[in-house]
């Protein structure tokens, strides 16, 4: 029995010691600039549901690393396979030499293209699918940290209609004591532009490339791309008509020209047409102007599976109501699937409230660093230390 208990206590630390937590951060090899939200991957096998890990906007990683090569991938950029080392890494990502980068030549609209790619995605999720993801919430007023919140997330997608079903295994929230009681009374209950069940749906329905499809002051443009080797990608340039007075976007779709997977959206407002963005009435007693915004979403397909990776939003808005309201807002929501699995049972019921914020604090373990989550970064880190204490 002793020597049952003993072979048991090396199995568990033999475990521990193969599963060692590494940190680096990764950079543009001609520019020494940091990258953000670069793809992170430990191959586990061809049966692995496990997506891999995501630099932070700083370009720092952090992942488990069981001593295989990790792989890091981002668009633009020649992979690279390293086998990390103890302490901090310096991950040097070398940016490719593209031979060709031309418009398209095509019957078929640079628009109507675009649609035909969307069309075919809506279908891309076949199975009852589970989505475990790292979330994270981030408001600002007045370029302040007001409340942060973050959560292990796990979203049950439905089959055909893309609707899911959100559980919360372990959350955290953080409020911040500089802001008055005064302030509070009118602010408190604000606590993120977005809603949490829209998260993975809104990345998958590509609800806000749908609404440009529809606009008339709006220039698209098919480009290919070619490397030395031979590969290719296609993308989709999306501008703003330059003589149009309104708050308008721009930004491209990424998209594998073999499988037609839309491999990578961003959009952002387009700074040549900021200053057309107005004052509006949004209810009775609310007023709001558009200061910016990000939408930026990241997919990869595993195994002939397509999956989310990542998704981010985030926008600025002056809001003005009430008495005490007339502040610069800025809203985020960050989403990293970390595993998936098919086939699984939807769960009756999930959680309900629109914000990991309304669920307050409860949590196990130091869930925010043991699912390979983008690190915090400073300010992030020095807001929850201040307010913990």
């Amino acid at each position: 029995m002793k020597h049952i208990f003993f072979l048991l206590i090396f199995t568990i630390t033999q475990f521990a010691i193969s599963q060692e937590r590494k940190t680096g951060i990764i950079k543009d090899a001609d520019t020494k600039e940091p990258l953000e939200f670069v793809s992170v991957y430990i191959d586990n096998g061809p049966d692995s549901n496990y997506t891999g890990s995501i630099s932070n906007g700083e370009g720092e990683f952090s992942i488990m690393d069981n001593g295989s090569k990790v792989t890091f991938s981002y668009l633009g950029y020649e992979e690279k396979e390293v086998e990390l080392q103890d302490g901090f890494n310096e991950i040097f990502l070398k940016p490719k030499d593209f031979v060709l980068d031309e418009v398209v030549i095509s019957d078929v609209s640079a628009e109507d293209y675009l649609k035909s790619i969307i069309k075919a995605a809506d279908n891309k999720i076949d199975k009852n699918t589970l989505f475990k993801s790292y979330c994270r919430e981030i408001v600002k007023v007045n370029d302040e940290y007001t409340k942060f919140s973050d959560g292990l997330v796990n979203y049950y997608v439905k089959k055909g209609n893309g609707k899911s079903v959100i559980t919360l295994p372990q959350h955290r929230a953080f409020k911040s004591d500089k802001i008055s009681e005064e302030d509070f009374a009118s602010i408190d209950n604000i606590n993120s532009a977005f809603t949490l069940d829209e998260y993975v749906k809104n990345a998958y329905n590509y609800k806000f490339i749908k609404k440009l499809l529809k606009d008339k002051n709006y220039d698209f443009v098919r480009k290919i791309k070619k490397e030395e080797g031979g590969l290719e990608y296609e993308y989709i340039e999306v501008s703003p008509k330059s003589d149009v007075e309104e708050l308008l976007f721009k930004g491209y779709v990424v998209i594998d020209p073999k499988t037609g997977d839309v491999l990578e959206l961003k959009f952002y407002t387009s700074s040549d047409h900021l200053k057309y963005s107005k004052l509006q009435n949004v209810m009775l007693i609310m007023k709001v102007k558009v200061n910016s915004l990000l939408i930026w979403t990241k997919f990869r397909v595993i195994e002939d599976k397509y999956v989310l990776s990542y998704n981010q939003k985030s926008v600025g808005m002056y809001l003005k109501f009430g008495k005490y309201v007339d502040d610069n807002f800025n809203f985020s929501s960050d989403l990293f699937v970390y595993a998936f699995e098919n086939d699984v049972e939807i769960p009756d019921d999930g959680y309900d409230n629109r914000t990991i914020y309304e669920a307050g604090t409860s949590f196990t373990e130091n869930f925010w660093e043991n699912y390979n989550a983008f690190p915090l970064n400073n300010e992030e880190e020095a807001f929850i230390e201040s307010v913990s204490k």
